[in-house]
């Protein structure tokens, strides 16, 4: 069950949701949604990597444990939390704040699953809540909600293609460590 669960946040499963997210909020004229959509998410992602190639070259200098924040749980967080909080953005006009229940909802269900696969320590877990929580917030404040007439297309689309991509692997955790671990430079126990 476990596995099920993370798989969703897989790279290959969450391009495929982002490009479609993206491309039903362009079809349909909602640029703004679209523009903020397709500028936070990569973004996000790009400061993942980052952080991920920052802590293989920490281990390196320091000869510590690889630190690799969960990219499973801020991609899950940005995206399917961001997604929620886009489309109940009406509901928490009042209370900003409460954005940051399904934003936590998701990363702790994420997060759970990636300890329990021991794939990720806490820590990891909590610095891919924080950068994946504070994404969504931005995706909630800055979109606006989510017009009515895309609702009936962005969830059955964004099921659809999740659970098309379902089980697919990119193994990007692998290939951050081969293109930036090269076996001359680092050692083999990274």
């Amino acid at each position: 069950m476990m596995r099920f669960i993370t798989d969703f946040a897989d790279q290959a499963d969450i391009l495929p949701v982002v490009v479609t997210v993206g491309c039903i909020m362009g079809l349909h004229g909602w640029w703004r949604g679209m523009r903020i959509w397709c500028s936070v998410i990569p973004l996000t992602l790009g400061v993942m990597l980052l952080l991920k190639i920052a802590g293989l070259y920490y281990a390196w200098f320091t000869q510590a444990d690889v630190f690799s924040p969960s990219g499973h749980v801020a991609a899950a967080c940005i995206t399917y939390g961001g997604l929620l909080v886009m489309l109940l953005r009406r509901r928490f006009i009042h209370y900003p704040a409460a954005m940051l229940l399904p934003l936590l909802g998701v990363a702790v269900v994420m997060g759970f699953t990636r300890w329990r696969l021991q794939a990720h320590t806490i820590g990891e877990i909590v610095t891919g809540t924080c950068i994946g929580c504070a994404a969504g917030m931005v995706l909630g404040l800055k979109c606006g909600p989510v017009p009515r007439s895309l609702w009936g297309y962005l969830l059955p689309c964004v099921a659809c293609v999740a659970l098309l991509f379902h089980g697919l692997h990119m193994g990007a955790e692998e290939t951050i460590r081969r293109v930036f671990c090269p076996q001359e430079i680092f050692p083999t126990h990274l």
